[in-house]
């Protein structure tokens, strides 16, 4: 962290720089200095998507939600006009990474909602070691949008949608090669909850703290996963 402080100290304007810089702090947990870095940084740089990516996460890990969710939307914004091509592909990214008893919760925001499920937030459960136990999932299935319309055509007219939290196992491979999960279905919500309250509803499932309403095996990983 030391050495890259001093080559941005040497190159202020290398965007390379900057970014890895801020992303080393925000990793190493020094989020008071990439905050430092990153808010002169995008204000005089908006087009940066990778700087306010990291922005918002700085934020967010020092518990300002306020900006982190007005981080959040520029991000969003700009992924309408970009020209970056990579940027333009992207469906999402970390806002945060969460400690827990044993390991972490890394949450990511949509970019755009991916995968077959229309997927809006993605929690990645990992153990101290860092390997996968499962991904829970803010999702909005266009198969639950059914019976949701017949239950609540007023809420539908306003445009409003139903969401879901589900969980999904570390994949594995099954008999024909082909890797699958068990997918376990923990709530309906009518309406798409706030970033705080999908996060808080994440750390339950996490901690064990709620069960599930149903629970699949054999199913087929998305590629998009």
């Amino acid at each position: 962290m030391q050495k890259m402080k001093q080559l941005h100290a040497m190159v202020p304007e290398n965007p390379t720089i900057t970014d890895g810089t801020a992303e080393t702090a925000v990793t190493l947990g020094d989020d008071v200095y990439a905050l430092s870095l990153l808010k002169p940084w995008t204000a005089t740089h908006p087009e940066d998507s990778f700087a306010l990516e990291w922005l918002a996460r700085a934020y967010a890990e020092t518990g300002d939600a306020a900006d982190r969710d007005r981080t959040i939307a520029a991000v969003l914004k700009l992924h309408e006009t970009t020209t970056n091509e990579q940027f333009k592909h992207a469906d999402r990214f970390v806002v945060e990474r969460v400690k827990l008893a044993n390991g972490n919760l890394d949450i990511f925001y949509a970019i755009v909602p991916f995968s077959r499920y229309h997927i809006y937030m993605l929690g990645r459960q990992v153990d101290a070691s860092n390997a996968l136990i499962r991904q829970i999932t803010l999702e909005s299935n266009d198969m639950d949008q059914v019976g949701f319309a017949k239950e609540h055509p007023d809420l539908v007219a306003k445009g409003m949608r139903r969401f879901s939290m589900d969980t999904y196992s570390a994949s594995k491979a099954g008999p024909n090669g082909t890797a699958t999960q068990t997918q376990s279905l923990m709530e309906f919500i009518d309406g798409q909850p706030s970033y705080d309250d999908t996060k808080a509803r994440m750390l339950k499932v996490a901690n064990g703290d709620t069960f599930p309403m149903e629970t699949r095996s054999g199913v087929p990983v998305p590629k998009s996963n």
